[in-house]
């Protein structure tokens, strides 16, 4: 079975103010924190259990590797910062205020591979063999950049995989500062990228001859977890989007199904409406009879109330003057007689039925205030 080669140079460290410092503390984290000093780091993918499985060495300056230490009570660290002065020390040309100092190369073995010759890697760390895998890689580096520009190399445990991170200060023969002559272009670091594999081949690792998708872009463990991670999310928004959509279809269904009985229902609605105004208006109409008929009732009403009061102006006149009978008027009904009865006889009869008249003039007449005060009081029907 073949696997692939990771070969990412896609980290700079430039001559920002503590840049390089922090960079080395965090490779080399686990001298500084068996040394007493911890630091705290930005990169969450972090398992801080297994740093002390963590493996790294220095540039010992005779062509090989040792292991950090605190040196005057500074942490482990500062190694790297010490011999990358050194290094430095060697440049003849004044460095630009945009020189990359130091670029971070990351190569890692297929994580398949542990899974199938270094499965307990998080509880023991790397075996013998993950170990010659490392240094054969590690190899390849030195050749590649030459191992002076080396400034170190630390394995790190306690990430997503197992990775060589080592550490290239681009000096070159000439005692320049010029890391664009060991990273060119896309091109030259794919030619490393080939000759990497063929040395891992050499070196007995079965590599897998093409480039992976991390490779071609150079992304770092982390930032292809990052990438995956946001791959996956993606998925799964875009199945979120998919049952958001199915549930609004369904949803919409409902309110056009909704919407079409409310139009039937609208439809009815209207055309009771239409029925309902037609009454109104029919009803309208029988009012404005029935007010019509109350004007002119009132109209008569009046015009009988001016004729009652005429009339018993009248009566009140006949009143005065029947009431009114002078002494020898009175004496002569007395001394005639009609069929041998004195006259008074008719006079009495004739003022008895003049009094019956005045009360039933008189029933007129309060008839008629009681329908002033009240018009329509004699009327009968809607109005």
């Amino acid at each position: 079975m073949s696997y692939t080669m990771t070969f990412d140079a896609s980290h700079k460290v430039g001559r920002g103010s503590g840049h390089a410092r922090s960079f080395f503390r965090h490779i080399a984290r686990d001298a500084d924190i068996a040394a007493g000093f911890e630091f705290t780091h930005a990169n969450p993918n972090i398992v801080t259990e297994r740093t002390r499985l963590n493996f790294t060495q220095v540039n010992d300056g005779a062509g090989g590797f040792r292991a950090l230490e605190s040196v005057d009570g500074a942490p482990p660290s500062q190694e790297f910062e010490s011999y990358l002065d050194g290094r430095l020390q060697t440049v003849t040309k004044s460095l630009r205020k945009d020189a990359v100092l130091i670029r971070g190369i990351i190569l890692q073995l297929d994580p398949k591979w542990f899974d199938d010759h270094n499965p307990d890697w998080r509880e023991r760390g790397v075996n013998r063999v993950a170990v010659d895998n490392m240094n054969a890689s590690l190899e390849w580096a030195c050749e590649e950049f030459g191992q002076q520009n080396i400034v170190g190399f630390s394995i790190h445990m306690d990430e997503y995989h197992p990775q060589l991170q080592v550490l290239v200060t681009p000096v070159t023969e000439d005692g320049r500062l010029a890391q664009k002559d060991f990273f060119r272009n896309p091109l030259d670091m794919k030619r490393q990228h080939t000759e990497l594999r063929r040395h891992m081949d050499a070196a007995g690792y079965e590599v897998e001859h093409r480039v992976t998708e991390r490779s071609r872009e150079h992304l770092s463990s982390s930032e292809y977890a990052a990438k995956a991670d946001r791959l996956r999310d993606a998925i799964q928004d875009a199945d979120d989007d998919k049952a958001t959509y199915e549930t609004l279809s369904v949803s919409l269904a409902n309110r056009k199904t909704n919407l079409d009985g409310r139009e039937s229902g609208i439809a009815r609605r209207e055309v009771e409406v239409a029925a309902a105004y037609a009454e109104a208006r029919r009803l309208g109409q029988a009012a404005d009879a029935a007010r019509n008929s109350a004007v002119a009732a009132g109209l008569s009403a009046q015009q009988a109330a001016i004729e009652a009061e005429t009339e018993r102006e009248e009566l009140r006149t006949a009143k005065a003057r029947l009431e009114t009978i002078p002494p020898d008027v009175d004496r002569w009904l007395d001394k005639v007689k009609v069929g041998g009865h004195p006259i008074r006889h008719l006079f009495e009869k004739a003022m008895a039925d003049s009094r019956a008249t005045r009360r039933e003039v008189q029933q007129l007449i309060d008839r008629d205030q009681r329908d002033r005060k009240d018009p329509g009081a004699g009327l009968h029907g809607p109005l």
